[in-house]
């Protein structure tokens, strides 16, 4: 585990804690669940490069979490020219695993740690553990904002379990006059292609969610691995934040399939769904609602998507 850092040194103070666990997430302005075409799901200030064309890899974003942590403990922040010296790799590199960290909402636009990134360094510093993987993996694949990589879960593999790079980048044809001919031509295919990589080969290789079975060619797993109940509680209150802000209950059925629910993104089937919702149930994590024609879920007002984390790194790695 990593040092302690001044967020987290006095976790007896239980009311402290709770206001030290929050970090709101931007609402997404789109109309999600009347349309299904890539343009009508696109918001005004969506990216379509984020990653540079190059894989994420885990070793990367420990390292800078380690280095932007030391630099907090020091009352200073760390500048991207010194993250990217540190870790000697390219420029565009150390840009798109910036971006992609700040998208998994790691680190601040000054490249400071997050309250979130600071659990991680607290209790998952290597970036090893398989639930934080799927919370990452839904934190960026969830958001509309960033056009490739939610594209590549939200649409291409809920449809077709193999594909190909030459699979997805047809649909991008209807976002010409956004971005240029050439951009979606050219940079798209490299950069679906490092997203990609991140799922084979690098950071989210071990949740097992796309396979390489040959050159070019990809396979998508539905229902790999385990999603932790309060992992999936946490991924529940930031699809909630995001998509449908302030409501204290969300049908089911947008749960498990509707546009960058919880259940398409992460790939699950409805059997699985339901029973992990009636885990939580039982927990009293939340509460599940089948009766007098009702088919939902109701939130507890006090467990927000940060301490959903933060406990689930308390029973699970302390």
């Amino acid at each position: 585990m990593g040092s302690q850092l001044p967020l987290f040194d006095d976790y007896k103070d239980t009311e402290k804690l709770k206001e030290m666990l929050k970090q709101s997430l931007e609402p997404i302005p789109i109309f999600k669940d009347n349309n299904n075409s890539l343009d009508e799901l696109i918001p005004e200030e969506a990216l379509l490069a984020l990653n540079r064309n190059y894989p994420t890899s885990a070793i990367h974003v420990s390292r800078i979490i380690k280095l932007s942590a030391d630099k907090i403990s020091k009352g200073v922040n760390i500048t991207r020219e010194e993250i990217s010296s540190e870790l000697a790799i390219p420029w565009a590199r150390t840009q798109g695993t910036i971006n992609v960290m700040r998208k998994m909402e790691l680190l601040k636009p000054n490249s400071s740690l997050t309250p979130f990134g600071q659990l991680v360094y607290q209790f998952s510093p290597f970036i090893d553990d398989h639930g934080l993987l799927w919370l990452l993996h839904y934190l960026v694949s969830s958001n509309a904002n960033l056009v490739i990589w939610s594209y590549l879960f939200n649409q291409i593999i809920e449809t077709k379990e193999e594909f190909t790079i030459n699979d997805i980048t047809p649909g991008f044809v209807s976002l010409e006059g956004r971005w240029s001919s050439k951009s979606l031509r050219t940079k798209a295919p490299k950069e679906i292609g490092g997203i990609v990589h991140s799922y084979t080969d690098d950071i989210f290789s071990p949740l097992k969610l796309i396979d390489k079975v040959d050159t070019g060619v990809y396979y998508a797993n539905r229902n790999s691995g385990i999603i932790p109940p309060l992992i999936w509680l946490s991924i529940l209150l930031i699809y909630r934040a995001r998509y449908y802000p302030g409501v204290s209950a969300l049908e089911i059925p947008l749960i498990i399939d509707a546009n960058f629910s919880p259940g398409r993104i992460c790939y699950r089937s409805e059997l699985l769904v339901r029973q992990t919702l009636d885990d939580l149930h039982n927990a009293n994590l939340l509460t599940v609602e089948t009766r007098s024609g009702l088919d939902q879920i109701r939130f507890k007002k006090e467990i927000n998507w940060l301490s959903a984390v933060q406990m689930y790194f308390e029973e699970t790695l302390s």
